[in-house]
């Protein structure tokens, strides 16, 4: 396919074209498996020097997202081999594109098993500082509600999420909620765009906070996975048998030793 690429501008002209090019992929200029034109044509397209463009390739090529092959060009590599979780690659994603509904399941699950033992943990170690974090968030959501603003609903959303990691005290935890925030807000955004009203999801996060404000990881846990259940409803996603089982267990071996 034709690329559209339009001409760049800025000082930093490598990640300049990076940018140009992601935007393409994730249009659908460019698939899987498809050649990106010549480095020769790519500075023509862009109006800039090869080795601007042979800067950006290198970031796409760091990002797992193209190969570069000796005297052959390069290549697109399949999803499966991205960086997917890379902030940077989930930013590009949140501004260029709708990403397939495979990358909402794959985060979804994640979430899913992840937050309720995250939740669990925070509710035996949080901190005055740390439930203050996550009350200040739920606040923001309040106000969002009240004020029809999706957008702010969302962000705050986020942060309540976010400051539930953290209240782990765990650094793996805390990082990875940090990596995957651009992947979390796309699902968040998408779920809250979709629900028929958000009230409920207020009033969910609301029980979820006070079970961590009380120190009760089982309920915690519970509360936690009522949010991602909520979740899978306004994104049309379902659960089969084993994936319930799957999560039972989760939560068997989670609260036999949630701290």
């Amino acid at each position: 396919m034709q690329s559209k690429t339009t001409r760049v501008n800025g000082r930093d002209l490598g990640n300049q074209v990076a940018k140009q090019i992601a935007r393409d992929l994730f249009s659908g200029v460019y698939q899987p498996g498809d050649m990106l034109p010549p480095e020769t044509d790519l500075a023509e397209q862009l109006a800039v020097s090869r080795a601007s463009v042979r800067s950006g390739l290198q970031t796409l090529s760091a990002l797992g997202i193209i190969r570069r092959q000796a005297g052959r060009g390069t290549v697109v590599e399949e999803t499966c081999e991205w960086n997917i979780l890379d902030p940077q690659i989930s930013g590009w994603m949140i501004e260029y594109a709708h990403p397939n509904p495979d990358f909402f399941r794959d985060i979804f699950e994640y979430r899913r098993a992840i937050e309720p033992y995250v939740s669990a943990l925070a509710a035996n170690r949080a901190t005055a500082q740390d439930l203050a974090a996550i009350e200040r968030a739920y606040e923001g959501m309040a106000r969002g509600l009240k004020e029809g603003s999706n957008e702010q609903f969302t962000q705050a959303d986020v942060a309540f999420h976010t400051a539930i990691y953290r209240a782990t005290h765990n650094l793996i935890w805390a990082q990875s909620a940090h990596i995957l925030r651009p992947a979390i807000m796309l699902v968040i955004e998408k779920s809250n765009d979709t629900a028929e009203e958000l009230s409920e999801s207020l009033e969910n996060h609301r029980r979820l906070m006070e079970c961590i404000r009380l120190r009760q990881p089982e309920a915690a846990f519970d509360a936690a996975l009522t949010v991602m259940q909520r979740t899978a409803t306004d994104l049309g996603l379902s659960s089969t048998q084993s994936d319930n089982e799957s999560i039972a267990l989760i939560r068997m071996k989670t609260l036999s030793g949630s701290d």
